[in-house]
């Protein structure tokens, strides 16, 4: 009980760490022999520590070790028998060289930047940013586990300097230069391309407000490589720029003004056909007896599916089993001896084949009569009896269904 330490404190990994340990007044002095030193990192693992006397300082004598792990370490201080009334020192290290900042490039003046701080490996501390030394203001948002996306706005076209330090310490590649352009003010609408039929004219406009005879260049990226791109009109009063997507798949637009990226580009407009969306099944019907119908998009690209069933003006309740990959069964069972009217749209596009008619016949039939015999055991074989006068067997179809709609081999 005759010693007292330092309170935590954060310390650099790498580097050697001193701790001072000190005998309280009116307590009995020791030597330095009589401390004795544990110090565990966060894997549990033993570091190697040192005592040593501070020669112009008696009574005081220093602790030393070099920390190669980033977290809390725990330093168990004894003297003789005793360990220190206060409990473990803590050391909680950290690491700036494990900061990596992304994002870091290109600004244009009067917009919005931003660029993207990861300290989710660097432990514990305090990250200090400044742009331009502190003349240009920044907003940070933290976005959880140790990350944070910085948003700044420059005001003059020449490059500004951001400075980051974690703890004090410079971030690897600290300082970062942005090289800021004149404003542009181009601005692009993607609204009408993000979902796009393939063989189809796609057109979005394109504003330089203020140009200055600037080069506007415009590209598309589909699936098998470049598409075409036709740019019309002038900068002044807008220009638009025109593609036709030939197969179904991403198409990555980009557009640049002056080689400077246009903002909300990339784009990544979305083609799809709905041409190659399949509808199989109902060619019969009858009612009280479900009908399915087999639906496959999966070669059509990214979209919205829509399945109406109707009877006589009238949307009937149906049924959509996903099976993966974009394919469907649907499933309605009519209540009424009259046309169903079937239509599947795809992106508000009718897909081939809708609308499907279906002639739903009465139940039974003239003549048919069926004999059930009654309540059945679980598990065991059931039979039902059907007579009809004039039906052979090629003509009968049997369709049983279980409590939970599932179909059952018959």
């Amino acid at each position: 009980g005759g010693g007292g330490g330092e309170p935590t404190r954060l310390i650099p990994a790498r580097v050697p760490a001193v701790f001072e340990i000190s005998t309280s007044p009116g307590a009995p002095t020791f030597s330095k022999n009589e401390v004795g030193v544990t110090v565990t990192a966060p894997s549990r693992r033993p570091v190697t520590a040192r005592v040593l006397d501070v020669s112009e300082r008696p009574g005081v004598y220093r602790i030393e070790f070099t920390p190669e792990e980033v977290g809390t370490h725990l330093i168990d201080v004894s003297i003789g028998e005793d360990k220190l009334a206060a409990g473990p020192l803590v050391a909680k290290v950290y690491d700036a060289s494990l900061i990596k900042v992304t994002d870091v490039g290109n600004a244009l003046v009067g917009q919005q930047c931003q660029f993207r701080v990861d300290a989710s490996a660097a432990g514990e501390g305090q990250l200090e940013i400044s742009i331009n030394e502190g003349e240009v203001p920044n907003h940070v948002q933290v976005v959880g586990g140790g990350r944070c996306l910085v948003f700044w706005r420059p005001e003059t076209p020449t490059p500004h300097r951001v400075d980051i330090k974690f703890n004090g310490e410079p971030v690897p590649s600290s300082p970062f230069i942005f090289h800021v352009a004149p404003a542009q003010r181009v601005t692009i609408d993607t609204s009408q391309v993000e979902l796009i039929p393939v063989g189809e004219l796609a057109s979005c406009s394109v504003r330089v407000e203020g140009s200055g005879g600037g080069e506007l260049t415009v590209t598309v990226r589909g699936p098998r490589g470049e598409v075409p791109v036709r740019l019309t009109g002038e900068a002044l009063t807008g220009l638009v720029a025109s593609f036709t997507p030939k197969h179904v798949g991403p198409h990555t637009l980009t557009a640049q003004y002056n080689n400077q990226p246009v903002p909300g580009t990339p784009f990544v407009c979305k083609a799809y056909d709905s041409k190659l969306v399949s509808v199989t099944g109902g060619l019969s019907a009858r009612i009280g007896v479900p009908v399915q119908l087999a639906v496959d998009a999966a070669q059509a690209g990214e979209g919205n599916l829509e399945i109406t069933v109707a009877a006589r003006g009238l949307n009937i309740p149906t049924q959509v089993h996903p099976q993966g990959n974009a394919r469907f069964t649907v499933s309605f069972t009519p209540t009424e001896a009259c046309e169903h009217i079937v239509n599947v749209s795809f992106n508000k596009m009718r897909v081939p084949g809708c609308p499907l008619i279906i002639d739903v016949s009465e139940g039974g039939g003239i003549g048919a009569r069926v004999t059930l015999p009654g309540p059945v055991p679980l598990h065991q074989p059931a039979s039902l009896t059907l007579h009809h006068s004039a039906a052979t067997l090629d003509q009968i179809e049997v369709n049983v269904e279980g409590p939970n709609g599932a179909s059952v081999p018959a």
